[in-house]
């Protein structure tokens, strides 16, 4: 008992009044006033500041994920060879005769294509900005071409999806039964649903699922982080790429391992040239890159449509 009442006093010894606590504050600010007077002071303070205030978090690609990337060198031709495909045997006739079957496998070209960015920034910024405006460029720059790069990704997924598989439709929000369809139209072909790709509405669909949709486990994860990782298998990637069209309606897709799906081969990946004006008092880079992009397995890929509301 004894040691309860000592630990409760040092609790309470620890914490400070309203008077102490506008003194530290004041000290704080004397502080910074000195710091502000002095070339090494300014320097912590620019440490300190060394990140921009962001609106929102950086993309992340995810092209990549789906599909196989491969860098070819110079020169090189890119193409790939298709599997052999499958018979199911050869028949010998009463007469001896011998019948065989004739194996062709198809070689595909991939054309390439670039990607350009081109950012320009007036030398005044690197003296009024308190935060690495050179670096922070770098890393916009490869941004953009990766948002490019999904942009592609997406539109080829999005044809590709009812070459030979049906989308499904459902006039509601989306829910467990549609997913398990799209993903049925991919494993009909004797392959596994790995990825599921979504925009943000889809995620808040997800949010709104009950104890009929989802078991006690999947409903606590959503409860703690607002996001579902994974069904049945496949994970969940989300992008704000992916928009809905005039009427509130919005696209989901499944697809398969990357080896099954899309073949992304790289001339130049990412390259950043510099490119400056001093003539117009502008630095600024070239963003490059040169590559080719297809979706090689239109089995692979399933989509579903579903309302906003």
């Amino acid at each position: 008992m004894g040691k309860e009442i000592k630990v409760t006093a040092d609790k309470l010894s620890a914490r400070k009044s309203p008077e102490e606590a506008k003194r530290d504050l004041l000290k704080k600010e004397a502080a910074i006033n000195l710091a502000l007077q002095t070339r090494t002071g300014l320097a912590k303070i620019a440490a300190a500041l060394a990140n921009p205030v962001r609106k929102h978090l950086d993309y992340v690609p995810i092209g990549r994920r789906i599909a196989v990337t491969e860098t070819i060198p110079d020169g090189a031709m890119m193409y790939y060879d298709n599997d052999i495909e499958e018979w199911s045997g050869a028949l010998i006739g009463k007469d001896g005769a011998s019948h065989y079957t004739v194996v062709n496998a198809i070689r595909t070209i991939v054309p390439d294509f670039q990607i350009v960015s081109h950012p320009k920034i007036p030398y005044r910024e690197l003296r009024v900005r308190k935060y690495k405006v050179f670096d922070r460029i770098k890393q916009r720059l490869k941004q953009s071409l990766a948002i490019k790069e999904d942009l592609y990704i997406f539109s080829l997924l999005h044809t590709a999806a009812t070459q030979t598989n049906s989308e499904h439709v459902i006039a509601g929000v989306l829910d467990q039964d549609t997913i398990a369809l799209v993903m049925r139209e991919v494993e009909r072909w004797r392959l596994m649903g790995t990825s599921i790709i979504m925009n943000p509405d889809a995620i808040s669909c997800i949010r709104r699922w009950d104890r009929t949709n989802v078991d006690e486990v999947a409903r606590i994860e959503i409860r703690q982080t607002g996001y579902l990782g994974n069904l049945w298998g496949a994970n969940f990637y989300v992008t704000n790429l992916i928009e809905a069209n005039a009427s509130d309606q919005s696209y989901f897709y499944v697809t398969a391992a990357p080896e099954f799906v899309a073949w992304m081969p790289m001339r130049a990946d990412a390259e950043i040239i510099p490119a400056d004006q001093p003539d117009n008092l502008l630095l600024g880079f070239v963003g490059y890159e040169l590559l080719g992009m297809i979706v090689h397995n239109s089995r692979a890929v399933g989509r579903g449509k579903f309302n906003l509301s």
